[in-house]
């Protein structure tokens, strides 16, 4: 149980998230919702494709590539959405200002957050993804919550559920790590 619900209770998000959440406050229509968690889920690939590469064992690597790829998943979801909500069969339009790939799901630019992580210790990297995930989780959370629409709301239930996930493997990975 040391990975599932008890690794998520009691996480704290950390990090200069000021600057990327601005971008919620403004957003409020579905589609500006949509645009924005498509920019911010491209910031969580790269960082989780760019820490891939320097993961300090097999597990970890495993890890950080599937999240990668969730990222990517995510990404497809939410351009589906975007279509049917908009009605144009594109990638979804990035939020005035906003730069795709630069600003993590918890807010902070991705080269802060890779500097930050550089030279940690493979658990302490997984402790800053897990509060990274967590703010995820959260935002999708309150996004669920505000958005209209039951096929909006549901993807958004269905992307904090995956995060939530997310969490719960990287505990365990961190639980095997302590012994």
């Amino acid at each position: 149980m040391s990975g599932g619900i008890n690794a998520w209770n009691g996480l704290v998000a950390a990090g200069a998230h000021d600057a990327g959440l601005a971008y919620y406050s403004r957003a409020s229509e579905p589609v500006e919702l949509i645009s924005l968690s498509w920019a911010l889920e491209e910031g969580n690939r790269v960082f989780y494709d760019r820490i891939f590469w320097s993961a300090p064992d097999l597990d970890a690597a495993s890890i950080f590539r599937s999240l990668s790829l969730a990222e990517e998943q995510h990404k497809k979801s939410l351009r589906e959405l975007h279509a049917r909500v908009s009605g144009m069969d594109t990638d979804p339009p990035l939020p005035e200002g906003m730069t795709s790939g630069y600003w993590l799901e918890g807010g902070s630019p991705v080269e802060e957050a890779l500097e930050r992580v550089r030279g940690m210790k493979g658990n302490q990297i997984l402790e800053y993804c897990m509060a990274m995930e967590a703010n995820s989780l959260d935002r999708y959370i309150k996004m669920s919550r505000s958005v209209e629409g039951d096929r909006p709301r549901e993807l958004f239930l269905r992307l904090s559920g995956e995060e939530k996930s997310h969490i719960a493997r990287m505990a365990s990975l961190l639980d095997r790590w302590r012994g």
